[in-house]
């Protein structure tokens, strides 16, 4: 456990309606902030030193729920806006303990009730026409590293999940095209209940394929209302280390897809298998996010024609992104989109695309996470279809002509 504590003082001429205003919102916090434990808050009342009139403690499971709770947007707004006018002197300290098995019994953490969803984007298979170029691009020009390959198929990963694509050999074919996505579920409960979800929606529960049931314990597929076969499993078999490469995408993120059935898809997505919507390009995009909290797991496009359009995977930094874009101009393989700063999930990043490939492959430096309470209050935005609203570095409103 990782206790924080706050002591502070009000600065002189702060009245008492404002000193109880700041005091009434800090004790909202347990409810705003789910990861916290046995908040508390009160007067010094120590007749050795009165250099702060107030505390406040409060524990949390792991470091990483405290600096989720420090960082969070609500937490930081707070700071600026209502803290720091108002207060003349601070000292914070976080330490770790151990405790006590008599306070730990019986104490539970706060259960969300809506249904969740799949917890996030594992692999997409994808059918080529050339098995071994394919691998050569997706080994020198992505990063992945190739783990099995037959005459039929071939793995490739890029951290210790079994695979992050999946190749499926399919020489009558002229491009590659994505005919399946999987997507890793938390608990046997949720996948129970994404089952019945989708058998009262009236769609059809699929077998998974053969080798994908031997890769982990449980699952089904579904198609979606274009086509596309969604997988949904839990416990994926996973390597103890991560592939021994200098320069590897950390994780796979996200599909982007296109599709003429733009509200049937988001409908799917949304009601039947329970993505959460993070924010709208009214008209145009819908990014949805899974429990991972990266702030999209699955994009949905509204287009003419329906495929996914392309697989974005995250690297370690954007030096990593940089060398990745070098190797693509030095080797003339064609960048489909370059750096593009992205507006909702603040990773900057570049596109390479060849058809014979699949779909584009984004190779970005970071992708936004949200903190356990964004995850569960973020309104999604509704924001204009203006080609900022997709890349910040766009110069105008009509510009639309880089993509």
């Amino acid at each position: 456990m990782i206790r924080h504590t706050l002591s502070f003082r009000f600065a002189d001429g702060v009245d008492e309606a404002a000193r109880e205003s700041v005091l009434a919102e800090l004790r909202t916090f347990p409810d705003r902030y789910p990861t916290m434990r046995g908040f508390v808050l009160g007067e010094n009342i120590s007749t050795r030193d009165q250099t702060f009139t107030h505390t406040m403690a409060v524990d949390f499971d792991s470091q990483d729920d405290l600096l989720a709770y420090l960082g969070s947007e609500s937490h930081e707004n707070f700071v600026h806006t209502r803290w720091r006018p108002v207060i003349a002197q601070q000292a914070i300290t976080s330490f770790e303990f151990a405790e006590r098995p008599s306070l730990a019994a019986g104490r539970t953490p706060p259960v969300s009730t809506r249904p969740h969803g799949p917890y996030g984007m594992e692999y997409a298979r994808i059918e080529v026409p050339d098995m071994q170029a394919t691998i050569d691009f997706l080994e020198y020009h992505v990063g992945l590293q190739l783990e099995q390959r037959t005459d039929e198929y071939a793995y490739l990963r890029s951290d210790i999940e079994h695979h992050a694509i999946e190749l499926i050999h399919a020489p009558e074919r002229t491009d590659g095209w994505t005919t399946a996505v999987g997507y890793s579920v938390e608990s046997e409960e949720v996948l129970e209940q994404l089952h019945k979800s989708v058998l009262d929606a009236g769609l059809e529960v699929l077998e998974l394929q053969e080798r994908q049931k031997a890769l982990c314990d449980n699952g089904f597929a579904v198609k979606d209302p274009d086509g596309l076969v969604v997988e949904l499993f839990t416990e994926f078999q996973e390597y103890a280390e991560p592939p021994h490469l200098e320069i590897r995408p950390l994780d796979l993120v996200h599909p982007f897809i296109a599709t003429a059935r733009f509200e049937e898809m988001v409908d799917f997505y949304q009601n039947v298998l329970h993505f959460m919507p993070s924010d709208h390009v009214v008209g145009s995009t819908t990014f949805f996010r899974c429990e991972d909290r990266y702030h999209h797991s699955l994009a949905i496009q509204k287009n003419t024609e329906q495929y996914v359009a392309h697989l974005c995977f995250a690297m370690k930094s954007l030096d990593h992104v940089m060398r990745m874009r070098a190797r693509a101009l030095y080797k003339g393989a064609p960048i489909a989109s370059d750096i593009v700063n992205h507006s909702a999930s603040t990773s900057i990043a570049f596109y390479l695309h060849d058809t014979r490939f699949g779909p584009r492959y984004e190779l970005c430096d970071r992708h936004r996470v949200f903190t356990p309470e964004e995850h569960e209050t973020h309104r999604p935005r509704r924001m204009p279809a203006d080609p900022r609203n997709i890349d910040v570095w766009r110069p105008a409103s009509d510009d639309w002509g880089r993509f």
